[in-house]
């Protein structure tokens, strides 16, 4: 029985010396290292397109991103009339 805990634990004592040894994101080397250590703490935010501004139907859109846009983020619009999450799929501007 002793052996077996000996056992065990010697195994637990490898096991964790091999986890701690393990590179953090801080200490790894290479190509990937480098690109992931210049982009973090890099935050992209792309300008907003469009806005609510109270257009509610179809023929108010002017393209069917913008309708995407307005479905999504602008509520009380009616731009889907078999809410099956397409706008404007009868219009045939789009």
């Amino acid at each position: 029985m002793k052996k077996i805990i000996l056992i065990a634990a010697l195994i637990l004592a490898v096991w964790n010396y091999f986890e701690e040894q393990k590179p953090t994101p801080e200490n790894r080397s290479g190509l990937l290292s480098y690109f992931v250590q210049s982009v973090q703490g890099t935050v992209v935010q792309k300008k907003p397109e469009f806005q609510c501004d109270g257009r509610l139907y179809c023929p108010q859109m002017k393209s069917r991103a913008e309708a995407e846009f307005f479905l999504e983020f602008c509520p009380g619009t009616y731009l889907d009339d078999n809410n099956n999450g397409i706008p404007c799929e009868n219009d045939p501007r789009f």
